[in-house]
């Protein structure tokens, strides 16, 4: 018999490109240390950080570190904020505020960009209402770099990097998660690539919230007398709202240099809940002078869409490009809440108005962000520059009636109005100066036009300033396993619209608050210097040490107006200083590892801390006082995943908070223990099993002490709960499927006899890596 051909070199070329592409692909998600290690030690490549909440895959990046969240079993129907709590030195309480290194001046951003739904009194709902399945990996930019505008909050950045679609072929997932109380989420996504064009889709809905049981006691001291006043309240607020969430996007390359991607999304958030309230003034008896019921009902919802096109022009010297971005955002949240009174004891005199009413708030936020980036090879380094043009409007309109007369409450309606624009423009260069040291520098000069209009009082402000804000990255290799990085940037703060409403709102007869239109952004300096290596080239772990400074802090101030009205306002007061030492370590056992003869359990862990101190001016109803309040915190995080077998892989997370200062008091510590098993039925099919808040330690305490006020808030939240889910992956290509696509792409049949011989000789290779298949001896005939 005749021997059969050998194929081509042409198509054997194709072949042996296809299979290295399909052993890429592997090989990027085993993990597999020692290339690892052959990838790190090339002086020239600056890997991108890329770590999973319980394991590090590769090193971090000059100015960020990037977990891996999409791999994670406790993702499956959990919330952005879930995953952000198993993310080193950030902390997400059950109001949805975000801290990062116990700082609440955080940005938050969305592929780098910032959007309406993630600013003002937005964000803290959104946190917890976003499912994480849509994101794959969190982005910590402790010292943003100039590359970063200061909207929606400034100071440090966690950047969410969605999910990219870039399998060939369709791909996708589904999946249901039911909890206690009528708590359920749905999640689905799909995407589609063929030759130059891709389309994916994503749908999201959930049907949860929490319940708080909230004691607050306060007491006045008269500085006359020293007598004291107190007053104590109770409310229980209970409430599930609705999120429903869909969103389409698309990239189309148009030739082999040009790039147009697009995408529209849209969510809608329920505002249901009910609270019971129960207030008792004791003045400075033992016995109740005024003592009532509330009761409030509320309805309402919040409407979000996002619009973005973006244009990306590669040059044909390597890494040079240009990017065009635009997108436009908005967010209309509208909230009715009806107040009923029930009267349990009144003075004769002096009593409070208890008047039943409706009120009707809604918020509105328009967001239009431009911006264009360069990057290309300038010299001996890299230069990345470009400018950004972007316009907020925010407008609030708060209306209250009276239920018996339908008249307007005007000690509560109001109408507040405010337009931003601002104007930036930035360079970074990146230098390699030798083998160990690199060098990272960049300025941001961003200028801001405000105005405000107070409709109801008729009181107008403007606000016009420039902000010129340099960073530095410097990064030594020690050698091929270690780094020493160090960083500075300067940042700004500005107030958002609640700051600087300087409307006097009535919430009781003891609580009143207003903001101030006179407000500045918060400066921010910070300085960090880090180490990181990987321990025998497996473990990667990390120490810094970072501080903080502040100035012109924006601060709550607590006066009384009258005996009983407790004013709550703004002002920039102080600073604020901060620094601590944080630390972190991930490792891995890997399978079938023994020990002594005796089988390991296949378990990666993290273990992370951050000890920190905050110092900032203590405030009296002067203003400061030449004080300073001090106070050290540690922040505790670990976490496992433990392989039980092939199907079965357990997550247990933990973090303890410590003491915050917080204006003019502080909260103290708290924690939260989560667990998260997935059962794989089939490499397609998982049951997933996710337990909230084990043993129901995230109530939250908050205290005020000042030289006329004792406040003291201890709020229980119920989240205590078990999810249980099903998830579905469909479509997707492997193996001699990614081999087609592959020869396909190179312009070779993969029908032809001569590719099936190319690939049943290289899928022989890659079967036995490291034998040599033997020729077969020559048949006669």
């Amino acid at each position: 018999m005749p021997m059969p051909s050998r194929p081509s070199l042409s198509v054997l070329s194709a072949a042996i490109a296809a299979v290295l592409l399909s052993w890429q692909a592997k090989a990027q998600t085993t993990e597999a240390a020692p290339q690892q290690a052959k990838e790190e030690a090339k002086p020239a490549v600056q890997p991108a950080a890329v770590v999973n909440v319980v394991s590090e895959r590769q090193s971090n990046r000059i100015d960020r570190q990037v977990y891996d969240i999409k791999n994670d079993a406790s993702t499956a129907g959990a919330s952005v904020g879930d995953v952000l709590n198993n993310v080193p030195s950030v902390n997400v309480d059950p109001n949805g505020t975000v801290r990062l290194r116990g700082s609440e001046r955080v940005t938050v951003l969305v592929d780098g960009k910032p959007t309406a739904q993630m600013q003002g009194e937005n964000r803290a709902a959104a946190i917890n209402a976003l499912p994480a399945e849509n994101y794959e990996s969190v982005q910590v930019i402790n010292n943003p770099g100039a590359e970063f505008g200061n909207e929606a909050g400034g100071g440090p950045i966690l950047n969410l990097i969605s999910r990219r679609y870039t399998k060939p072929g369709g791909n996708g997932s589904v999946a249901g998660n039911v909890g206690p109380a009528g708590r359920k989420n749905a999640f689905a996504n799909g995407s589609y690539s063929s030759g130059y064009a891709s389309v994916n889709g994503t749908f999201n809905y959930r049907r949860d919230g929490n319940e708080t049981d909230t004691e607050q006691t306060r007491e006045r001291i008269d500085p006359a007398n020293g007598s004291v006043s107190r007053l104590r309240q109770t409310m229980q607020r209970s409430g599930l709202t609705d999120f429903i969430q869909g969103g389409v996007g698309g990239r189309y390359n148009y030739n082999e240099r040009d790039t147009l991607t697009g995408s529209l999304s849209v969510n809608k958030r329920g505002n249901d809940s009910r609270s019971n309230e129960h207030l008792t003034d004791f003045r400075t008896g033992s016995t109740p002078v005024v003592d009532y019921l509330t009761r409030r009902t509320g309805s309402g919802d919040a409407l979000n869409h996002e619009v973005v096109a973006g244009w990306e022009r590669r040059f044909s010297t390597d890494g040079e490009s240009l990017k065009v971005d635009l997108r436009h955002s908005s967010n209309t949240n509208n909230v009715d809440t009806a107040a009923l009174y029930q009267a349990i004891a009144l003075p004769s005199s002096g009593a409070p108005i208890l008047r039943n009413y409706t009120q009707n708030v809604e918020t509105r936020v328009r967001l239009t962000d431009l911006s264009t980036d360069y990057s290309g090879k300038a010299g001996p380094g890299f230069l990345t520059a470009g400018g950004r043009w972007q316009r907020t409007r925010q407008a609030s309109d708060y209306r209250y009636l009276f239920l018996d007369t339908g008249a307007l409450d005007t000690r509560r309606s109001n109408l507040f109005e405010l337009e931003q624009d601002v104007t930036a423009a930035y360079a970074t260069y990146d230098l390699p100066l030798n083998k160990q040291w690199s060098f990272k520098g960049g300025l941001r000069m961003e200028h801001t036009e405000l105005d405000l209009d107070q409709v109801t009082t008729d009181v107008q402000a403007s606000n016009s300033y420039t902000n010129y804000l340099p960073s530095l990255f410097l990064t030594y290799k020690l050698d091929q396993f270690s780094n020493l990085r160090f960083s500075y940037s300067d940042r700004i703060s500005r107030p958002n619209a609640g700051d600087l409403n300087p409307f006097i709102n009535y919430a009781s007869e003891y609580y009143v608050s207003s903001g101030n239109p006179r407000l500045h952004p918060v400066k921010l300096h910070s300085l960090e210097l880090g180490y990181e290596t990987k321990m025998m080239g497996l473990m990667p772990a990390s120490l810094r040490g970072y501080l903080r400074h502040e100035s012109d802090v924006i601060t709550e101030r607590r006066t009384f107006i009258s005996p009983t009205a407790l004013l709550t306002t703004k002002e920039n007061e102080g600073d604020r200083k901060a620094g601590g030492v944080e630390f972190s370590i991930m490792a891995m056992v890997p399978p079938n590892m023994k020990w002594k003869g005796m089988s390991l359990p296949a378990i990666r862990f993290m273990f992370n801390g951050n000890w920190g101190f905050v110092e900032q001016d203590r405030l009296g109803a002067m203003g400061p006082t030449g004080e300073t309040r001090r106070a050290p915190s540690l922040h505790l995080q670990g976490g496992a995943q433990w392989t039980i077998s092939p199907k079965d892989t357990l997550t247990f997370m933990t973090f303890r908070q410590g003491k915050q200062l917080s204006g003019e008091g502080y909260r103290e510590p708290f924690s939260i223990v989560n667990l998260a098993l997935e059962h794989k039925f089939t490499p397609r099919l998982s049951l997933n099993l996710r337990a909230n808040d084990v043993f129901q330690t995230t109530d939250q305490r908050f205290r005020v002490e000042t030289d006329t006020l004792r406040d003291r808030i201890d709020t229980k939240v119920h989240q205590r709960r078990l999810y249980v889910g099903l998830r579905y992956t469909f479509g997707g290509v492997t193996g001699n499927d990614a081999v087609r696509n592959a020869l396909q792409a190179a312009g070779v049949n993969p029908d032809s006899q001569a590719a099936k011989d190319a690939m049943r000789m290289m899928q022989g290779q890659q079967n036995k890596p490291s034998q040599p298949e033997k020729p077969a001896p020559e048949k006669k005939d």
